[in-house]
């Protein structure tokens, strides 16, 4: 009977006497037949490495997140961020001995300074024509070259403002250069950085250290007033210049302030005028006058027709 093929066993089998299975072999038999037809389940290799792939990114997702969310910024786009430098007032000496420039050399004592203008404002340069500074060291000498560069703190920009030839020591000092800066067309930190050539071309850096640079003075076409715009708040100003470019103009000028929230204008006299021309050949008169915002708000500056808008804030309490 081995040797009969599938249909002939079947036909063979039908001849075999029939018997009428019990309820409980039928149930024994009708469980055995439905534990065959199930297919068997295969281990599924790639699925098992692709969940455990997403359980581990679950688990250390976390973890690398708060990572890289603690570091610096800066860092993550693999900068060194740059740190600011302090520096401070100092007092030079004459040949006496006596303390000078206590209010306006500004720097690190031993090694490098300079007298510093009233305030550093971006993109003027007015008070940056003519700076003097003061180098200290047993390398630094006489017809060295000194090279003065400038880098943001925050954007890493970087300028490169004057060369300058070293000259003999004064105010105690081993030298000194007269430099002209180029403007720091920014606001905010700059560090200024002061590297010394010798007459073979070999370099050392002297010397580094931190300035604010405040944010620009407020234009008005022509007109400049000679306040930056973070330093314009509600209160009186007294003594204030007002530099107006161009031939020919009047002896008075008119400034303008008008509140857009009230519409409520004020005319204030501007006098003392005084007329010079620059190196570049341009026509500059200088006036000065008082001013006066009774209120925090925005504003519209006026002057000769032209016109620039203004925010003006609250008053700064120092003892806050």
């Amino acid at each position: 009977m081995s040797n009969l093929s599938g249909k002939e066993l079947l036909e063979k089998m039908a001849e075999f006497p029939k018997h009428e299975l019990t309820t409980k072999q039928r149930t024994e038999m009708l469980k055995k037949i439905t534990v065959a037809k199930r297919p068997k389940k295969l281990i599924n290799l790639q699925r098992i490495g692709a969940l455990a792939a997403v359980l581990l990114l679950a688990f250390i997702g976390p973890l690398l997140y708060f990572s890289y969310s603690e570091q610096d910024p800066s860092q993550n786009l693999g900068a060194s961020p740059i740190k600011e430098i302090q520096a401070d007032y100092f007092a030079l000496v004459d040949q006496e001995g006596k303390p000078l420039y206590i209010d306006s050399n500004f720097g690190i004592p031993n090694k490098v300074s300079l007298l510093a203008p009233k305030e550093w404002v971006a993109r003027d340069n007015r008070s940056l024509a003519k700076i003097m500074i003061f180098l200290w060291g047993k390398d630094i000498q006489q017809n060295q070259i000194l090279n003065i560069d400038a880098v943001n703190v925050k954007t890493g920009a970087k300028l490169h403002l004057d060369n300058a030839e070293l000259g003999a020591g004064m105010y105690g000092a081993d030298a000194h250069a007269l430099a002209s800066f180029k403007q720091l067309d920014s606001p905010g930190i700059w560090n200024l950085i002061f590297t010394v050539y010798n007459s073979s071309g070999k370099k050392k850096q002297v010397g580094e250290f931190s300035i604010y640079v405040k944010k620009p003075y407020i234009t008005i076409g022509n007109s400049t007033l000679l306040i930056s715009e973070e330093d314009i708040y509600a209160g009186f100003y007294e003594d204030v210049y007002l530099e107006v470019e161009g031939d020919h103009l009047p002896n008075e000028i008119q400034l303008e302030v008008f509140q857009l929230e009230t519409a409520e204008p004020e005319t204030f006299s501007f006098k003392e005028k005084t007329d010079f021309t620059t190196t570049e050949g341009k026509k500059i008169s200088m006036y000065k006058g008082n001013f006066q915002i009774k209120k925090s708000g925005k504003y519209r500056f006026t002057v000769l027709n032209q016109s620039q808008s203004v925010d003006v804030g609250r008053p700064i309490d120092e003892n806050k």
